[in-house]
C-alpha cells in the first residue's frame, strides 16, 4: 500500500480512484485535510500524531468523502499533551447517496500529561445512504492512576511509566501502518 508523509506537504485535498488504497501519515499537521474516495474500492488510511508542550495549540479538521460505492476510510488521531498544550480534533466522515456498502472509521484518543493540557473531539458523520458501516470512537484522559501504580509496584518510577503509557499510545497506532505497508 502506498504510505505518504504528508506533515511538511502543502496541498490540503487528496484523491483516490477506483481500486486505489493509500496511508496518509502527519505529524502536528493541524490545517484542514480532505481525503476522496472517488472510485468503487478505494481505500484511505490517515493516521495524524500530535505532540504537544507549552502553549501548543492544535485545531486540525479531516474530513474523508465516501463518493462511491464499496470504499473505506480509517482516520486514526493520537495526541500527547503537555504543559498547557491543546488538541481540539474535528473529523468529518461524508457518505453519498450512491456510496453504498461504504466503510468508515475514526479512532481518536488524547493523553493529558497536564492538568493545564486539553483535548477534544467534535466527530461528525453525513450520511446519504443506509447500506454502511461508520463508528467513532474518542478517549481523552490523563495517564491511569491504576496503570501508574502498578509500574510503580514494578519499582518504576513515575516520570518513566508516564513514557511508556505516551510509548503505547502511539505503538498501537505504528504496529497498523506496519501491517499495511508489510500487506502489500
Amino acid at each position: 500500500m502506498q504510505v505518504q508523509n504528508i506533515t511538511d506537504d502543502t496541498e490540503q485535498a487528496y484523491r483516490l480512484a477506483e481500486n486505489e488504497r493509500a496511508v496518509f501519515v502527519a505529524k502536528n499537521r493541524a490545517d484542514d485535510l480532505t481525503f476522496e474516495l472517488s472510485g468503487p474500492g478505494a481505500e484511505v488510511h490517515v493516521f495524524a500524531f500530535f505532540s504537544g508542550t507549552e502553549n501548543e495549540r492544535f485545531e486540525p479538521r479531516i474530513s474523508v468523502r465516501h463518493l462511491a460505492p464499496d470504499t473505506v476510510s480509517r482516520v486514526t488521531v493520537r495526541g500527547r499533551l503537555d504543559d498547557a498544550s491543546s488538541l481540539r480534533i474535528r473529523s468529518l466522515v461524508e457518505v453519498a447517496p450512491n456510496a453504498v456498502r461504504s466503510d468508515a472509521r475514526q479512532d481518536i484518543h488524547a493523553l493529558l500529561l497536564s492538568p493545564d493540557a486539553g483535548a477534544s473531539a467534535v466527530p461528525e458523520l453525513e450520511i446519504g445512504t443506509d447500506d454502511i458501516a461508520c463508528t467513532h470512537a474518542a478517549v481523552i484522559a490523563p495517564p491511569d492512576p491504576e496503570q501508574l501504580h502498578y509500574l510503580a509496584t514494578r519499582g518504576i518510577p513515575t516520570d518513566k511509566a508516564i513514557a511508556l503509557l505516551s510509548e503505547g499510545l502511539f505503538r498501537d497506532a505504528r504496529d497498523i501502518m506496519t501491517k499495511l505497508a508489510i500487506e502489500n
